[in-house]
């Protein structure tokens, strides 16, 4: 027997809806964290020219296994 949920996908007007809904939310966080920041002190410290795109890297963060967030027994 299939596992329904496994083949089921958001597409279409549902997709673009939570899409929006996390921009929305994206948008008000940042909105609510720098409240009271003082944006005009910022100051670019450098501009350096672009490195190389075809390059890809990245930093691969380890998790911890259920068992020890458990702690001890």
């Amino acid at each position: 027997m299939q596992n329904r949920k496994q083949d089921r996908r958001i597409n279409g007007a549902a997709l673009e809806t939570i899409m929006q809904d996390v921009l929305r939310g994206m948008q008000e966080f940042t909105r609510d964290a720098c409240s009271g920041c003082d944006a005009a002190n910022l100051e670019i410290l450098g501009v350096e020219e672009a490195g190389d795109a075809s390059v890809l890297t990245a930093d691969v963060l380890p998790f911890r296994s259920p068992r020890e967030y458990a702690g001890p027994d």
